[in-house]
């Protein structure tokens, strides 16, 4: 067919459905659109179920990986605090480091040794009830394993190429996310972690603990349903029932993408892939775990449902419409003239006019209901519109309300900035107060260590010892309100150690039955298995004491007093409140009493400084200032609950530690001999207390140089041709600081021993630069006996005594 012909085709075409009935062309139309229509929606809707069931699948996986990353980061740390508490085996160390030292040149330890490392590992691994034990040497080569499944390491078989084994032995800390890894015993993946076996700090070996992989993927494919691949590199390693036949570059293409959304193709079907990773193997390759859920399976059934449906749908559509269509326009187009009439003649009135309706077709009855309905819904909207302004009235009420409340909170806002305007003012008089104490404590060593030199040459008896006496007591009263001004402000050096509570209640219970009088029952209330606690022992029984006071004057009349402990779980909404622990595990130790209580204003004040109820001279107001600044100090926190006639209750929230061991406190013997004949230089910038430090010194039989400064010191050092046994300095000095001076003088002398001497307080003894490591350091004022002491101590290399708080 030619161009020509085709054009008078088409040109007949048109003509002839020019020609048609306006009825059968817009049927025709409306059947055309129709089918476009469905078309349409069946196609959307296909889509949109792909992509629901994606975002769906997308979100459990992201789902399950949270909560898998979860479930193995908590996984992992039991694993680590298992392996950690199984490495401590005396048995163990004493027998890996019995092959340390009595190794064969070859480097393989005896038989007797091995077989002593395989009980102890197989005991182990009966206690702690995991799959794969392993305990290596001191270079990665297994001693001994034992294994639940599966054929074990052999002995000599070397895991130093395991990166978490590698972690472990060489660095100084290892961090939780490097002493993990993957370890194939047999045909089985384990997912291990490794401890360092320590011996003076030093390893000598590493226990490898470690759960089978594959039971994992089997509660994880319970749980979920998706499939598993677990990939290392470029290879699959390990995949559940139910995974696709896919490649680990295919998995690891996208692993930049989300934790969960990441869409993977195989085999033309379409799968969400989520990742995490399951640490490293043993040739360092990293290992992932892969959930995938396919979508094509979910879609395909739901696609074919909704074709069929919209195939039998879209037929009946087309012909209704079709029908519908023809039948309507011939019925429609006849009368619509005159109702347009109808409609155009009432159109210049000022009310909208309504349309009788008229004989003839249904649908035009129907349009002019229609009609008619469209002006009764103008009126009710016009209705409506009223409603609405009424109703605007009333939101303008709430808003007022709300106006009201913001101002509430304003109101609340300006009492919290007043609150931190008295934090600030706290601040800056605990600044003054650690400023005050450095000159202060020289001034009371001065003092006391003066006293300590007159007693010494004073007879046993006699009046001028008592004088003396009555000296050191002014001495050590001042000595103890310089702590209390520290304390109030936070700046105190306290020495925290792992304490029980419930000891320091139990120790002060019969002095504090004494304290408070016969008229006063006391009721004490102690946990059974307390959490330990890192403190200052003495601050905390200064901590009771003061409460206690505080109770026994609230009750001049008598009443009861409980002091009680327990493990409590602090719950969110405490750790709103200013200065409160994060919620979780937390020790408590409360005081109450039945006293005359306190009132809104005072109770907001009780912390302050010098702040007091009681008549003048009989209170300094620095008790619960003191007890406010130890438990911040020591990172806990206090809270008061009190009403005027019902008594008070204060709870202190104090952090527990792991630790189930308590440290005591070392005392030296007074039968020590505190003697000596070494030479000690002595660095101190303030010249009373150098004078004393270097009398007491050399009263003892020392020999002592002297120096104003570090600089200075540098210079004595410099100059003296024989050995300096010991440094003591202050740790602030003009020129040249306490640390600095350590520093430059150990690169002449190395093996010089060092006591720092400070009268400030902690934060400022930091700024001046770190101290060194395990440095002896004593906090002026400084008794006599307490310098001798531990001179003598550091010169013998034996432990230092712990200074009395």
């Amino acid at each position: 067919m030619t161009a020509r012909e085709r054009t008078a085709l088409g040109a007949r075409l048109a003509e002839r459905v020019q020609g048609t009935p306006l009825a059968v062309r817009l049927a025709l139309l409306s059947a055309a659109l129709t089918v476009v229509v469905v078309g349409t929606a069946f196609l959307v809707l296909r889509l949109r179920a792909a992509a629901d069931a994606r975002q769906v699948f997308a979100g459990e996986l992201a789902a399950s990986a949270h909560a898998l990353q979860q479930l193995q980061d908590d996984r992992q740390l039991l694993l680590l605090a298992t392996a950690n508490l199984a490495s401590t085996s005396p048995t163990l160390r004493a027998a890996l480091q019995t092959a340390r030292l009595e190794a064969t040149p070859s480097g393989h330890p005896r038989e007797a040794v091995v077989a002593t490392v395989r009980r102890e590992a197989v005991r182990i691994f009966g206690d702690v009830n995991r799959d794969l034990l392993i305990v290596t040497d001191d270079r990665g080569r297994v001693i001994a394993a034992v294994a639940r499944h599966g054929r074990e390491p052999a002995p000599g078989d070397n895991l130093s190429r395991l990166p978490a084994v590698q972690h472990v032995l060489a660095a100084d800390t290892p961090t939780p996310d490097s002493s993990f890894g993957l370890v194939r015993a047999g045909e089985r993946l384990h997912q291990v972690g490794c401890v360092a076996i320590l011996v003076q700090g030093q390893p000598i070996g590493v226990l490898v603990l470690g759960d089978g992989l594959d039971g994992m993927l089997t509660g994880i494919r319970t749980a979920s349903a998706a499939g598993l691949v677990v990939t290392a590199g470029d290879d699959v390693v390990a995949t559940s029932a139910g995974a696709p036949p896919v490649t680990a570059p295919a998995l690891e293409s996208d692993a930049g993408a989300p934790q969960g959304g990441r869409r993977v193709r195989v085999g033309g079907e379409e799968y969400v892939a989520a990742s995490l990773s399951l640490g490293r193997m043993e040739d360092g390759r990293p290992a992932r775990l892969h959930m995938l859920r396919s979508i094509s399976a979910a879609v395909r059934p739901l696609t074919g449902s909704l074709g069929r449906s919209f195939l039998l749908a879209g037929a009946l559509a087309v012909l209704a419409v079709g029908v519908g269509t023809l039948g309507l326009s011939r019925a429609a187009l006849r009368p619509l003239s005159r109702f347009v009439d109808v409609l155009r003649s009432g159109a210049d009135g000022r009310q909208p006019a309504r349309v009788a309706p008229a004989r003839g077709p249904r649908e035009m009855r129907t349009l002019a209901t229609a009609y008619n309905r469209l002006i009764d819904s103008v009126e009710r909207q016009h209705r409506q519109l009223e409603q609405r302004r009424t109703e605007l009235v009333a939101a303008n009420e709430t808003l007022r309300s709300e106006i009201q409340e913001r101002e509430r909170a304003e109101q609340a806002l300006r009492q919290s900035e007043a609150q931190l305007r008295q934090a600030q003012k706290l601040e800056a008089l605990g600044t003054l107060a650690g400023g005050v104490a450095h000159d202060f404590n020289n001034l009371l060593t001065v003092i006391m260590g003066y006293t300590d030199l007159v007693t010494h040459a004073l007879p046993p008896t006699g009046a001028m010892r008592d004088d003396v006496a009555q000296i050191k007591e002014a001495a050590q009263r001042a000595t103890t309100l310089v702590r209390q001004l520290l304390a109030f402000s936070r700046k105190q050096v306290l020495q925290l150690r792992i304490v029980d509570l419930n000891d320091v209640v139990t120790g002060l219970e019969p002095l504090l039955r004494r304290l408070i009088g016969a008229d006063i029952d006391l009721q004490v209330r102690l946990a059974p298995q307390l959490q330990r606690v890192k403190a200052d022992a003495g601050q905390m029984e200064q901590v009771v004491m003061n409460l206690v006071v505080n109770a026994r004057d609230a009750m001049p009349g008598g009443g009861t007093l409980v002091i009680e402990t327990g493990d409590v779980t602090l719950d969110r909404r405490h750790q709103h409140r200013p200065d409160a622990l994060p919620g979780g595990p937390a020790v408590m130790l409360a005081v109450s009493d039945t006293g005359t209580g306190m009132d809104e204003a005072t109770r907001a004040r009780i912390f302050e400084p010098f702040f007091t109820t009681k008549a003048p001279g009989e209170g300094t107001g620095l008790g619960l200032s003191t007890v406010h600044g130890v438990v911040h100090q020591t990172g806990g926190s206090i809270t008061v609950f009190s009403e005027l006639g019902k008594g008070t209750r204060f709870r202190i929230y104090l952090p527990p530690v792991g630790e189930t061991t308590r440290e005591t406190p070392s005392t030296a013997a007074s039968s020590e001999p505190q003697r000596g004949t070494e030479t000690v230089l002595v660095a101190e910038d303030d010249a009373q207390v150098r004078r004393l430090v270097t009398r007491s010194l050399e009263e003892l039989g020392y020999r002592v140089l002297e120096a104003e400064d570090g600089a200075a010191a540098l210079e004595t050092a410099a100059q003296h041709d024989g050995p300096i046994h010991l440094l003591v300095t202050d740790v602030v000095m003009p020129r040249m600081g306490g640390p600095a001076l350590l520093a430059s003088l150990r690169e002449a002398r190395p093996d010089v021993e060092v006591l720092f001497l400070s009268g400030y307080s902690t934060d400022a003894v930091a700024r001046h630069g770190e101290l060194a490591p395990n440095a002896a350091f004593l906090h002026k004022p400084v008794s006599a006996e307490a310098l001798a002491l531990t001179v003598r101590r550091l010169l013998d290399g034996k432990p230092l005594p712990v200074p009395e708080p």
